[in-house]
């Protein structure tokens, strides 16, 4: 593209052919990239460039820029040179940078240890629930055992007073009064432990 005189008005070496200008971005990218490219995108053919390692050399100062119609973009890459076409079998996509990579997969790591820690607290409050929830059960188990052996010993007192041939009211009160303080200690018992 840079050698062809035909194009000469829209991109050209620079004088020690180590750049190269790309005088109307507008034209270039209605005339010349959709020969060559897919697309007739200059922002997509400038950040191609920079995947491949040349920069761009900025002339203008940053206020003074105009449109894509006047500006002048220059790009260079060492391996990019006029007459030196051996050099261009260097020019290489450029990969992702190993300290970047390296403190990508490290933040997987940390992320992957604190997902695990947070794993294991699940299992432990886990665990402790069904614990809990073993022992609550073999409480109302212990209750259930202990509120039937109540209804048998308040049974057998009900009985025996009905059987007994005394017919005094006191000794039916005392019975009654005392069925009820053993109950009360027993239920003061269960609720203790």
């Amino acid at each position: 593209i840079v050698n062809d005189a035909h194009n000469q008005h829209l991109i050209a070496w620079n004088n020690s052919g180590t750049s190269f200008f790309i005088y109307n971005a507008t034209r270039f990218s209605q005339d010349i990239l959709p020969i060559h490219f897919k697309h007739s995108n200059y922002s997509s053919f400038v950040r191609q460039l920079n995947m491949y390692g040349f920069h761009k050399i900025n002339k203008s100062p940053r206020g003074q820029r105009g449109s894509n119609e006047y500006e002048v973009w220059e790009f260079s890459h060492k391996n990019f040179q006029r007459d030196n076409p051996s050099l261009l079998e260097d020019i290489k996509r450029k990969t992702m940078d190993s300290e970047l990579l390296r403190r990508e997969n490290g933040d997987v790591h940390a992320s992957l240890a604190t997902m695990q820690q947070y794993q294991a607290d699940l299992l432990r409050q886990f665990k402790t629930l069904e614990e809990n929830y073993s022992n609550l059960l073999q409480n109302m188990e212990e209750m259930k055992k202990t509120q039937a052996q109540q209804q048998a010993t308040i049974r057998k007192l009900l009985d025996y007073a009905t059987q007994t041939s005394s017919s005094k009211y006191e000794d039916i009160i005392f019975l009654w009064s005392s069925l009820m303080c053993l109950l009360k200690s027993r239920q003061t018992k269960i609720c203790q432990k």
